[in-house]
């Protein structure tokens, strides 16, 4: 293996391995924040779960064998509750810790009950609703809160609940056994006796201070639970918190560890970059120097890929494969391959237009030429003294000098209204219009001219009150070049349709015939101001600008314009114009 081989190979192994280190931390990174998270909530006794959390935690299979994550298990375990997940007829379709009083089957109204208290017997509950395995569970996490099982106790043992100090020594050792206290504070918050104390409440206290522990118990170092003794005194038991978890320090803890794993992947990417920048010079010079001269060449007119000394391609082999360093530019080389064969049909495009464009100058010019030398050899005529004409030739050559005149303007109205339109030149004023009645005469009037003499012109519409905004005279003049390209290249007896369509979003006029047809190379050149599709045989066939005007006619009208047409089978050209919203 050459030298070149195999620091291509070295290369290539060590982005492979860098690029792999990389994702490795990445994912790895973020598995362990998701784990981080589930520890957080789990930590926090499922006060900070969802039910998207649940559905990560459990799962079942088809034989209905219920998976429970241990960190569900163990978060569980923490508050020493118990876990209860009830399908659609609330029956228990699996239990952890589920304790003999409670039930396993639930009535609606007894469920209802559960969500409105929030409680279950001597336990407090929270529950989700959560879709697994496709189907709708009711999950309740249950738990006995030794702050309300102290005041219960009180509620049961002492009579006045508030003369703390009068308490029962098995009172005061019920308290003492679960590491709880008890503190009476009057309507103010002011603390006015306590057993047991170990919080500072020389601050006073107040319900608002009771409904943050309740919205987010894992900030309070201890549990709360309190009752309304009177109007002017309440009692509240406490006991350490087995969730707390403030969120200021995991926050800072997350935070601490997600610097550090952006320092670690960022120094990750500087070697990476290093590494890279060598095996690039390599790797990508060779095919981004060979595209830079292909685009000099091409740039140059010269429509072929640069050559070595032997005149081959230099991306490619003595097979005519791709060489193995230019492989990975493979879709840009066909690109260049696809423009320079692009470019080249351009070229013998424009030379094709250049041509068609002088050959109509040329016939344009004829079609000047012919009836002014009619005009110019009628004019001699008349200017002779040898001749002594008649009234009636007088007259007869008068109309058709007229009418030479008449062509003669019309072609050079013709040409010059292209480039007005080319240039947009050309005012239009639109004015809403309803269409129905403006086609129908417009389609009568052109039936009754002797140039549709022989044609079946009929119209067809959806809707009567089909209206839009056009230019009158404009929207004639389409029509008009559109129709009379329909009779002059179909024989007599062909049938011309024009149709009127509406859509949501589109007013759409066809004009339809059954007649010869155009091949594919006329109807892409059909519109094209250079093309004549037929050869003029008199100045009666038109200035060969009419199709090219309709187009951009059709253009000012936010229009646009379609072609189907085959030989033998008819032409059907279809205008689009879009509704104003």
């Amino acid at each position: 293996m050459k030298l070149r081989g195999k620091l291509v190979v070295h290369f290539v192994s060590q982005i492979f391995l860098i690029l792999l280190l990389v994702a490795s931390t990445l994912f790895l990174s973020l598995i362990f924040f998701a784990l981080r998270l589930s520890e957080s909530e789990a930590d926090t006794g499922l006060a900070k779960a969802t039910s998207d959390t649940f559905e990560t935690w459990i799962s079942v299979d088809d034989h209905n064998n219920w998976q429970v994550e241990d960190i569900l298990k163990a978060a569980v375990d923490k508050q020493g509750g118990w876990l209860q997940i009830l399908n659609g007829k609330e029956e228990t379709v699996y239990s952890y810790h589920l304790p003999p009083e409670i039930q396993r089957k639930y009535q609606k109204e007894d469920l209802v009950s559960v969500f409105d208290q929030k409680k279950i017997k001597d336990y407090q509950v929270n529950f989700w609703s959560a879709s697994i395995h496709d189907k709708d569970y009711v999950i309740i996490f249950g738990w006995e809160s030794k702050s309300d099982t102290i005041l219960s106790y009180l509620e049961r043992e002492e009579k006045d609940l508030a003369d703390i100090s009068s308490y029962k020594q098995s009172t005061l050792d019920f308290i003492k056994k679960n590491n709880g206290s008890v503190y009476l504070f009057n309507e103010k918050g002011t603390l006015l006796q306590s057993v047991f104390q170990d919080i500072d409440y020389s601050q006073g206290i107040n319900e608002l201070e009771l409904i943050k522990y309740q919205s987010k118990p894992w900030n309070y170092e201890h549990e709360f639970s309190y009752r309304r003794l009177s109007a002017t005194e309440w009692l509240i038991a406490a006991t350490p918190n087995p969730i707390f978890n403030p969120d200021h320090e995991f926050n800072r803890s997350m935070i601490g560890l997600a610097l550090k794993i952006i320092l670690f992947v960022i120094a990750i990417l500087l070697v990476l970059m290093s590494v890279m920048t060598l095996w690039y010079s390599f790797r990508f010079g060779m095919p981004i120097i060979h595209t830079i001269k292909w685009i000099a060449n091409l740039s140059k007119g010269r429509f072929e890929e640069p050559k070595n000394r032997k005149g081959r391609s230099r991306s490619r082999n003595k097979k005519g494969k791709r060489k193995q360093p230019y492989r990975l530019f493979n879709e840009v080389f066909e690109s260049m391959e696809q423009l320079m064969e692009t470019l080249q049909k351009d070229e013998q495009n424009r030379k094709k237009i250049q041509t068609t464009r002088e050959e109509w100058i040329a016939g344009l010019s004829h079609d000047l030429k012919t009836p002014l030398s009619t005009i110019y050899g009628y004019s001699m005529m008349l200017e002779s003294p040898n001749y002594d004409w008649s009234k009636e030739e007088i007259c007869e050559i008068g109309q058709a000098m007229k009418e030479k005149s008449d062509y003669m303007s019309q072609l050079i109205e013709d040409l010059n209204l292209t480039y007005r339109l080319k240039n947009g030149a050309l005012p239009i004023k639109r004015q809403p219009v309803r269409l129905v009645p403006f086609l129908k005469s417009f389609v009568e009037a052109f039936k009754r001219h002797p140039f549709s003499e022989g044609y079946h012109v009929s119209f067809e519409y959806q809707q009567e009150e089909t209206t839009f905004a056009i230019d009158r005279s404009w929207f004639k003049r389409i029509l008009e070049n559109l129709l009379a390209n329909a009779v002059k290249h179909n024989t007599k007896g062909t049938e011309i349709k024009v149709k009127l369509e509406e859509s949501k979003q589109y007013i759409i006029v066809k004009i339809q015939d059954n007649g010869k047809g155009m091949d594919s190379e006329t109807v892409s050149n059909l519109f094209n101001r250079y093309y004549r599709g037929t050869h003029t045989k008199d100045a009666t066939e038109g200035s060969g600008l009419g199709l090219a005007i309709s187009l951009e006619l059709v253009h000012l009208h936010d229009g646009c314009i379609q072609v189907d047409s085959r030989t033998g089978r008819g032409t059907v050209i279809t205008m689009e114009f879009k509704k104003k919203p």
